[in-house]
C-alpha cells in the first residue's frame, strides 16, 4: 500500500511538471493575479514603485523563454530609431542596439508575452519603465501602461500609456509630461551600458527642483540683426530655443513612428514653477528626422505670457534653426529708411558647406506714403552735402539687406550687405558693406572642467566680465577708446570660457581674438557725433583677460590694429587716405565696499520678477584706458582716459513696491595730446558724468534712465529711457534714445539650470 502511494504522487509531480510546461496554460505561481484591463486606468501621479528585495517571479516554461526573446529581437530591430526619436535627437549607432528586460513576474498568455510589476525595459542607452508590458508576437504590438517612464540621459517624460506597432511603425503615446535638456544633446548619446551587469539600478522620478540658477537669456528677436546702430527696428520674433538649456514639456497625445513624432497641441515653458509665466504653444507640431538630422518644427505658434496674453508668431523650427521659415515684421529707421517699413526675413539658408545666406527684403511705408525721401544728397552734390529732400520711383519702396556666415578652417566668415534703395542711381549712398573674417582662440584651456557657479554675486560679475571681453567697439567700430556713456554693455553670457571655484571664489578667463576687416560706409556712434568711415580695411589682434577674486573683479584689454583709411578729414570737407597704426590698453577694477550677506542661496516661488537672487551691494568701478595712434602722414594722438565712480544695488525685487534700485555714476577724465586727422576716430577731451539709473515703480514695472553730461557746457547726451516688464522667465523692454531718436523694443527669455522635475504643469 506505501509502494503505490509513493507510485501514485511520483506520477502526480511529474504530470503536474508537464502541464506546467504547456504554452495553453499561463500559469502565474509567484505573484498575485491580477486584472490587466484595470492597470490601464492608473493613475498618472502615483508613485513609482521601488526596487524590490524579494524573489521575482517568472514562468520557466521555454515557450515563455522564446517568446521573451522574440520581443528583444524585434526591439533591436525595429526599436533604435523610435526610442531616439522620443528623446527628441538622431544618433548612428555604432554597436548593436541593446535590449533587455526586467519586472517581478513575467510570463506568456496565448500570443502576450507579459512583464508586470515593475516591468522596465534597458535599452544600449535609455529605459522605458511602467506597471505593465505587453508583447503581441503575432502582430509585434508592444503596449506600455501605468505610469510609464522614459529616460535617456538628462530627456525625460512621463505619460499614462504607450503603444508600438513595430509592424505598421506606428504608435501613440498618452498624457505626456516631461523635461528637454539641449544642453546635453551631446552627452547624452554617448552613454554606454555594461551588456553583462546583472544588477541595474531602477528609474525613479527626482520630484521637485533643486538648485535652480540662471545662466543666460535668449532674445525674441524685435532687434536689428543686420546692424547694430540702426534705429527701431523690430526685425522677428526668432525664438532661440537652442539658447535655452531645460525646457518643460506637455501633450495630451503624440503620433509617431520611427521617423516622425507629432502632436497637434504641445506646450512648452522654461519656468522652473508653477503656474509658469511663459509658454511657448505649438500646434501642428512634428519631430522629423531629414538626412539623419532631427528638427523640431511648429507650424502654428503662439507665445502665451502669465496665461493672459497669448501672441501669435506663426510658422517656428523649435530646435533646428537651418530652416527657411518665411517671417514678416515690422520696423523704423528714420535715417536710412525714412521712417516705418515692414519687412519679410527667412532664417539663414545653407549655400554650400558651412555657409549659410540670409535674405531680408523691406517695404519702405512712410517713403512710398510720402512720395519722397530725405535720405539721400541732391543729385550731383558734393559727398559731404547734406541729405536733402527727393523724388522717388517705386524701387525706392523697396529695400534689401543680405547676411553671409560661414567657417573655414576655424575661420568665421560674416558679410553683411545692406541696400536702404533698389535704385540703381542711388547705389553709392544706399549701399552699406562690411566683410569680417575672425578667429578666437580661449588661452585657457577650459574644455575639460564645469562651471560649478553657485554664487550669485558671482554670476553677475561674470556677466560683467563677458560685457568686457566681448566689447569689440574697438574691432568693429575702430574708435579705439570706450566713446560711449554706457561701458558695460549687455552682452550675452557664455560660461563655458570660465574656470570658476566656489571655494576660492575666483574665475579666469583669458582670450586671444583675430580680425580681418574690409568695409565700405559704416557708421561710428561716438558721445557727441555719429560719423562715417567711408573705406577701411585692416588687421586687428586683442588679448582680453578677466578675473573675479574674492568678489573683486578686473579685466584687461590689449588691442594692436593696423588699417587703411579713407574718411572725412578732421578740419575740412574733403576726404584724407592714410594708414593708422594703434595700440589701445584698458584695465578695469572693481571691488565691493558693502555686500549684503543674508541673502537667499537661489530663487523659489516668491521670485516672480527676477530670474536670480539680486547681489545687493555698493561696488566702486575703476577704468583706465590708454591708446597711441600712429598715422602715415606723421600725425599722432596720444590718450589717456580715467573713469571712476560707485555702482549702489539695493533691493530683492521681489515685494511690489519700490523693493529694486540700482545707480552707476561715473567720472570722466581724459588727457589728450595730438589730433587725429580723421574725423571719426578724433578723440573728445571734456570731462562728463555718465549716469545710469534703474527703478522699480510697482509689481514687475521698472524704469530706467541713461546719461551723458558734459561737465564744460552743461548739455545732456545719449539721453535714454527705458520701462521694462520684468518676470522671472521672461521681460519685455521698450527704450526710446533722443539723442539719434531711435527707438527699440526687446523680449527675453530667460535660461535656468536645475536638477529634478517639477510636477505637470
Amino acid at each position: 500500500m506505501k509502494n503505490f502511494q509513493q507510485i501514485n504522487l511520483f506520477i502526480f509531480l511529474n504530470g503536474l511538471l508537464i502541464f506546467d510546461f504547456l504554452p495553453i496554460h499561463p500559469i502565474k505561481i509567484f505573484a498575485k493575479d491580477l486584472d490587466l484591463s484595470d492597470l490601464t486606468k492608473i493613475n498618472n501621479n502615483s508613485p513609482q514603485f521601488k526596487p524590490m528585495e524579494t524573489q521575482k517571479g517568472f514562468d520557466f516554461s521555454i515557450s515563455n523563454y522564446i517568446s521573451k526573446n522574440k520581443m528583444i529581437e524585434d526591439l533591436k530591430a525595429n526599436g533604435d530609431g523610435l526610442f531616439n526619436l522620443l528623446a527628441f535627437e538622431q544618433k548612428d549607432l555604432e554597436e548593436e542596439f541593446f535590449v533587455e528586460i526586467d519586472s517581478d513576474l513575467q510570463y506568456r498568455d496565448k500570443d502576450l508575452f507579459v512583464a508586470e510589476g515593475n516591468a522596465i525595459i534597458y535599452l544600449s542607452d535609455a529605459t522605458l519603465s511602467a506597471e505593465l508590458v505587453k508583447y503581441d508576437l503575432t502582430n509585434k504590438i508592444l503596449t506600455v501602461v501605468g505610469n510609464v517612464i522614459f529616460k535617456k540621459g538628462e530627456q525625460y517624460f512621463e505619460a499614462s500609456k504607450l503603444i508600438y506597432n513595430l509592424k505598421e511603425d506606428t504608435g501613440n503615446i498618452y498624457d505626456v509630461y516631461g523635461l528637454l535638456d539641449s544642453k546635453t544633446f551631446g552627452e547624452d548619446f554617448k552613454l554606454e551600458l555594461d551588456k553583462n551587469a546583472k544588477k541595474l539600478e531602477k528609474l525613479e522620478k527626482i520630484k521637485g527642483t533643486n538648485q535652480p540658477k540662471y545662466i543666460n537669456t535668449a532674445t525674441i528677436g524685435l532687434v536689428n540683426k543686420f546692424e547694430d546702430d540702426k534705429a527701431f527696428n523690430i526685425t522677428d520674433t526668432d525664438l532661440e530655443i537652442p539658447k535655452i538649456s531645460r525646457w518643460r514639456y506637455k501633450t495630451n497625445e503624440f503620433i509617431y513612428n520611427s521617423k516622425t513624432l507629432e502632436s497637434k497641441k504641445i506646450y512648452f515653458t522654461n519656468d522652473i514653477y508653477n503656474k509658469p509665466q511663459f509658454i511657448f504653444l505649438s500646434k501642428n507640431f512634428s519631430a522629423e528626422i531629414i538626412d539623419n538630422k532631427l528638427r523640431l518644427l511648429s507650424k502654428n505658434s503662439w507665445i502665451i505670457l502669465d496665461n493672459k496674453l497669448k501672441i501669435p508668431i506663426g510658422r517656428q523650427s523649435v530646435i533646428d534653426k537651418e530652416d527657411s521659415l518665411i517671417r514678416w515684421g515690422f520696423g523704423a529707421d528714420f535715417d536710412d529708411k525714412d521712417g516705418y517699413f515692414f519687412y519679410r526675413s527667412s532664417y539663414p539658408k545653407k549655400i554650400f558647406r558651412d555657409f549659410s545666406l540670409q535674405l531680408q527684403p523691406y517695404f519702405l511705408i512712410q517713403r512710398a506714403l510720402k512720395g519722397n525721401t530725405n535720405a539721400f544728397r541732391a543729385k550731383n552734390t558734393s559727398v559731404f552735402s547734406g541729405k536733402e529732400k527727393n523724388d522717388i520711383s517705386f524701387s525706392d519702396y523697396l529695400a534689401l539687406d543680405l547676411l553671409l556666415n560661414g567657417k573655414e578652417k576655424n575661420w568665421n566668415i560674416e558679410s553683411k550687405i545692406q541696400l536702404n534703395s533698389l535704385d540703381i542711381s542711388r547705389l553709392d549712398e544706399s549701399l552699406r558693406t562690411k566683410l569680417i573674417l575672425s578667429k578666437r582662440i580661449n588661452l585657457k584651456n577650459t574644455q575639460k572642467t564645469k562651471s560649478n557657479i553657485t554664487n550669485d554675486y558671482a554670476l553677475n560679475k561674470i556677466s560683467d566680465i563677458q560685457g568686457d571681453l566681448n566689447n569689440d567697439k574697438f574691432l568693429n567700430n575702430f574708435i579705439g577708446i570706450d566713446e560711449t556713456a554706457d561701458s558695460k554693455p549687455n552682452f550675452k553670457e557664455d560660461n563655458s570660457l570660465n574656470i570658476y571655484s566656489e571655494k576660492n571664489k575666483q574665475t579666469f578667463t583669458n582670450l586671444l581674438d583675430i580680425q580681418i576687416y574690409n568695409i565700405f560706409r559704416e557708421k561710428v556712434v561716438k558721445d557727441f557725433a555719429t560719423e562715417e568711415i567711408h573705406f577701411a580695411s585692416g588687421f586687428n589682434i586683442a588679448n582680453k583677460k578677466a578675473w573675479l577674486n574674492n568678489e573683486k573683479y578686473s579685466s584687461l584689454s590689449l588691442i594692436y590694429d593696423l588699417g587703411h583709411f579713407k574718411s572725412k578729414s578732421r578740419s575740412v570737407d574733403e576726404f584724407r587716405e592714410l594708414f593708422r597704426n594703434s595700440f589701445v590698453g584698458q584695465y578695469n577694477y572693481q571691488f565691493p565696499i558693502w555686500k549684503k550677506n543674508a541673502l537667499d542661496k537661489t530663487i523659489d516661488k516668491t521670485y516672480k520678477f527676477t530670474p536670480n537672487v539680486i547681489s545687493q551691494s555698493l561696488d566702486w568701478s575703476t577704468a583706465i584706458q590708454s591708446g597711441i595712434f600712429l598715422y602715415s602722414d606723421g600725425s599722432n594722438q596720444n590718450v589717456l582716459k580715467f573713469k571712476t565712480g560707485p555702482v549702489l544695488t539695493i533691493g530683492s525685487f521681489k515685494k511690489k513696491i519700490l523693493d529694486y534700485t540700482k545707480v552707476r555714476a561715473n567720472y570722466n577724465y581724459t588727457l589728450k595730446e595730438g589730433q587725429s586727422p580723421f574725423s571719426f576716430d578724433n578723440i573728445d577731451d571734456e570731462p562728463r558724468i555718465n549716469l545710469n539709473l534703474q527703478q522699480q515703480i510697482f509689481g514687475p514695472l521698472l524704469l530706467s534712465f541713461d546719461t551723458s553730461v558734459n561737465l564744460n557746457t552743461g548739455s545732456y547726451t545719449n539721453v535714454k529711457y527705458g520701462l521694462d516688464f520684468k518676470r522671472r522667465a521672461y521681460s519685455i523692454g521698450a527704450f526710446y534714445n533722443s539723442t539719434d531718436k531711435s527707438a527699440g523694443i526687446k523680449f527675453n527669455i530667460f535660461n535656468f539650470d536645475y536638477s529634478g522635475l517639477s510636477d505637470k504643469f
